[in-house]
């Protein structure tokens, strides 16, 4: 049976946006979630403590997981998977990008470079779905980005005009048509 993780993105947490809805709506349907709250600040907001905090779970995550990551979270979660060349199910990228180092505030800039990758080719091999949400009206990520990431990973796209990056600040204290795809 599929179990669920929702991520949520930089210097944010589990209770914020659509992640509350999302989570509750999973569970109704009998599914397994998690959606933890990872370290966040300028000085605890980093890889390698994500990754100590997912480490927890990792006897959870299989071949029938499915990750859903906001903004920073979606190349964690490739990072973290390549790292440990586990084969998973799904990943739902909502705003995901790489190497982007020019959002106008340097504390976003220097929290999520740690998460960056030059190379994830081989996670297509662990991923079988790879899909994608993004809006050409996102304030923080360029919409060049957001495409060159959902290019990257060879995923589906459901392209919005004005979704913004997808929190509640553009509607998104639920999400309908994730839930509806899931």
């Amino acid at each position: 049976m599929k179990n669920y993780f929702i991520i949520h993105g930089s210097f944010g947490n589990s209770q914020e946006h659509y992640i509350p809805w999302l989570k509750r709506s999973l569970e109704e349907k009998g599914y397994e979630v998690y959606a933890p709250d990872f370290p966040i600040g300028k000085d605890n907001q980093n890889y390698d403590n994500w990754k100590k905090l997912l480490n927890q779970y990792k006897d959870k995550i299989n071949k029938d997981t499915v990750f859903i990551g906001r903004s920073i979270a979606p190349i964690f979660i490739i990072k973290y998977i390549l790292e440990n060349n586990l084969k998973i199910n799904s990943l739902y990228s909502i705003s995901g990008f790489n190497n982007y180092k020019n959002i106008s505030d340097a504390d976003y800039n220097y929290v999520n470079k740690t998460f960056f990758l030059k190379n994830f080719k081989d996670f297509e091999k662990l991923c079988d779905n790879r899909v994608c949400f993004i809006s050409k009206n996102d304030p923080y990520i360029p919409y060049n980005i957001l495409d060159e990431f959902t290019k990257d990973i060879n995923a589906k796209v459901y392209l919005k005009e004005n979704a913004g990056h997808f929190n509640s600040e553009s509607g998104y204290s639920t999400f309908e048509e994730l839930l509806s795809i899931l």
